[in-house]
């Protein structure tokens, strides 16, 4: 089965996600510059608005351990 909604760019130890879901974007990754980079890059061509930390479509918690999710708020 292919996603032709998620996009996936991994090189040299950075891993960044892209998620589009209609009129949503959900960037996600482990390097904080390259999120940047694609936001801004987006931004030149959509006029993009970052709405901050991800809170409603997934519940985050995050700790020392990970990121906790779940999607309780979408479901009710």
């Amino acid at each position: 089965m292919n996603n032709y909604s998620l996009f996936i760019n991994s090189s040299k130890g950075s891993f960044t996600t892209c998620l589009v879901y209609v009129d949503d974007i959900i960037l996600a990754g482990n390097n904080k510059e390259e999120i940047e980079r694609v936001k801004e890059a987006l931004n030149k061509t959509f006029k993009i608005k970052d709405l901050g930390d991800l809170r409603y479509f997934l519940d985050v918690a995050r700790s020392n351990k990970g990121l906790m999710m779940n999607q309780k708020k979408y479901a009710l």
